[in-house]
């Protein structure tokens, strides 16, 4: 009752022991995992934060966009207004370029930003938070690093890119990029596909020369190794890669890509596919098995109906075509291409004429909208992560309460043992005691007797 823990070692028993640390395990993990969350709300709550700024300023420059388009106002009194205009246009990338949490940058001047949050105690259970793109350059912009160019060979952390060094299920039920992957329905008609467990096996990623000159130096290498599985025709996907930033995609727009398998320790099994980070629709780009293959390039054209904001995965995979329960693959990736997207160009913008302020207008007006899209976005991100937290909350009070009731002192039956005892002993205590008085009282009652009886004599 002192330490109030009941179960104190493995000897006290052995299976509330067991249970108690797996609970301790999964509550400090749901604790870890609420301060996570947290953490998630400040990021998108500094980012609402500047985007509110930037919204002030918007209007004011809008402000001074109506105010120069009049044919009241002399070209120097333009001017004026255009002085501030351009300081109020260059505060905007400034605060686009310059706002952090922790270091990480939260806006990206040419495309979408997005931040994962680790959500609960158990792996890959995230919440994405994604900022839209919400100022630019004036540029045309495609898909950054899809050569691997800018990584040096050997690079294991790809610039632009998410690694997976770990086994993915395409099946529905594993997530990727905080979406549900697709299902691979086309696996060999004899294969238990992802459902055969897997008893082995290396996840590698990594920038190799490329063997192909014409393709460029780099390419990028998606290996497992050593790998087994449990029964015989079984097939492991992974590793896997998702791209960082999304890229807008229209119906009839093309996307490619170049991609060569081989397959290693046995046959190999790839797949991959663009993501829609706005609803987590995904199309399907190659889908693929065999022993081994020649480069090739990959061209998919957008389908009706499919506008939206893309990120690409790649997923490598083996296949135990022999049922030897042996395998392992690799997967090259090279030249991967979307269409340019013609970004706003606020930079170019000015109120020195009645003309150019009109177009202004028109330029500040869209992008007013660009934040305010960004702002609903991240405002729908931090009540489903205030939620999460929530549930987090209860989450651990529960536990908590379950762990107590395997491993601590229930105080009521203690007491009430404990009460029981005390009155035993007790009650022992007096009996010896009145037996001692007694025979205390006897004693001294023989002395008594003996002196008279030696008076008598």
């Amino acid at each position: 009752m002192s330490s109030g823990i009941r179960v104190q070692s493995a000897s006290d028993d052995s299976a509330r022991f067991s249970i108690g640390n797996k609970l301790k395990s999964q509550q400090q993990g749901v604790l870890q995992a609420k301060r996570n969350l947290h953490d998630g709300i400040s990021l998108a709550q500094t980012a609402d934060a500047a985007l509110a700024s930037i919204t002030d300023v918007f209007q004011r420059m809008r402000e001074l966009a109506v105010q120069a388009a009049t044919d009241t106002l002399m070209d120097s009194d333009r001017n004026n207004l255009d002085a501030e205009y351009q300081s109020l246009k260059a505060q905007v990338l400034s605060t686009v370029e310059t706002t952090t949490w922790n270091g990480h940058r939260l806006f990206n001047a040419l495309s979408s930003t997005s931040f994962e949050f680790h959500a609960g105690p158990k792996a890959n259970e995230k919440i994405t938070v994604n900022i839209p793109q919400i100022y630019a350059s004036g540029s045309t912009v495609g898909f950054s690093n899809g050569d691997f160019e800018s990584n040096s060979v050997g690079d294991t952390s790809i610039t632009g890119w998410t690694v997976g060094n770990t086994r993915v299920t395409l099946d529905g039920l594993t997530d990727i990029g905080g979406w549900p992957t697709p299902t691979d329905a086309t696996k060999p008609a004899s294969s238990g596909g992802d459902t055969v467990a897997m008893t082995a096996g290396q996840f590698s990623t990594q920038v190799v020369v490329s063997d192909d000159a014409s393709r460029g130096d780099k390419s990028l290498q998606l290996e497992s190794t050593n790998a087994t599985v449990s029964s015989g025709y079984g097939i492991i996907h992974g590793p896997y890669i998702i791209s960082n930033d999304s890229t807008s995609l229209a119906s009839g727009d093309t996307v490619s890509f170049d991609w060569r398998a081989q397959g290693g320790q046995d046959s190999y099994d790839v797949y991959a596919y663009l993501l829609n980070v706005d609803t987590g629709s995904t199309i399907n780009l190659l889908d693929d098995t065999g022993s081994s293959s020649s480069w090739a390039t990959a061209s998919i054209t957008m389908p009706a109906n499919s506008d939206g904001n893309y990120k690409f995965v790649f997923v490598s995979g083996t296949y135990d075509a022999t049922g030897g329960r042996a395998l392992g693959a690799r997967l090259f990736l090279d030249n991967i291409t979307a269409p340019g997207v013609s970004t706003p160009d606020l930079n170019e913008t000015d109120i020195n004429s009645i003309a150019n302020a009109s177009s202004s207008i028109t330029e500040v007006d869209s992008n007013i909208e660009s934040v305010t899209a960004a702002r609903a976005s991240i405002g729908a991100s931090v009540n489903r992560i205030m939620y999460a937290a929530d549930y987090l909350t209860e989450s651990a009070r529960q536990l908590a309460d379950s762990r107590s009731q395997m491993i601590d002192t229930d105080y009521a039956e203690a007491t009430g043992q404990l009460a029981r005892l005390q009155t035993l002993d007790m009650g022992a205590t007096y009996v010896l005691n009145q037996l001692k008085q007694n025979s205390q009282s006897s004693i001294d009652m023989i002395r008594s007797n003996d002196v008279l009886f030696k008076k008598d004599a």
